[in-house]
């Protein structure tokens, strides 16, 4: 890929369920992107903030559903106005793995209702592109060595990646298998950013 001067930054998030290989594949694709020279960031969310600790230490009980859409979206509200969005108007990559597209899935599939959520985040800046690796629960779950936080569930898992594929027509992601090897996974999700990254060149 030849590096040339992006016009703007770029947002890109990876989604899936737990065990689809997002944060493995989130930091081979920034490492690649830094190898080609482009100014990209590594995020998450939840993130190590405060609200993102309390989130964390919720996922390994039995947490009340409305309560976790609210933590998420504030965790969210703060990782948007101090990260996200300052490092793009700086024509930064911002990698995010995890974003809105999460909650709408986990917390609709627990309980809350989906347009709720919706209207929660719908202010929040849209991603260039939304890559969900797609993934069996079954092999997930394996992945995750039987699974330990409340959401690591095989039934719950396969509602929510339901959710995920609707929502992949609706909100236009790409989707990409996550059940082939790595390298394939990963040479996949990066002629996708390629491709973006091209549309978003200063020739």
């Amino acid at each position: 890929m030849k590096h040339e001067t992006l016009k703007q930054g770029l947002f890109i998030v990876l989604e899936g369920i737990d065990g689809a290989g997002l944060t493995t594949n989130c930091n081979l694709l920034v490492n690649w992107l830094k190898d080609n020279k482009f100014d990209t960031l590594y995020t998450k969310e939840p993130t190590d903030g405060p609200i993102g600790k309390i989130i964390r230490e919720q996922l390994l009980s039995n947490p009340d559903p409305y309560y976790m859409a609210l933590l998420f979206t504030a965790d969210r509200c703060i990782h948007v106005k101090d990260f996200i969005i300052p490092n793009i108007k700086r024509k930064r990559i911002v990698v995010c793995d995890r974003y809105y597209y999460s909650t709408l899935a986990y917390q609709s599939i627990h309980g809350v209702d989906f347009n709720l959520i919706y209207r929660m985040n719908k202010k929040f800046p849209e991603p260039n592109i939304v890559i969900l690796l797609d993934v069996n629960p079954e092999i997930s779950i394996k992945r995750k060595d039987g699974g330990k936080e409340y959401y690591e569930k095989i039934e719950f898992l396969k509602l929510v990646r339901k959710k995920f594929l609707e929502m992949a027509s609706d909100f236009n992601f790409v989707v990409i298998s996550a059940e082939d090897s790595l390298e394939i996974v990963q040479n996949k999700v990066r002629k996708v950013i390629e491709y973006l990254i091209d549309e978003n060149m200063n020739y």
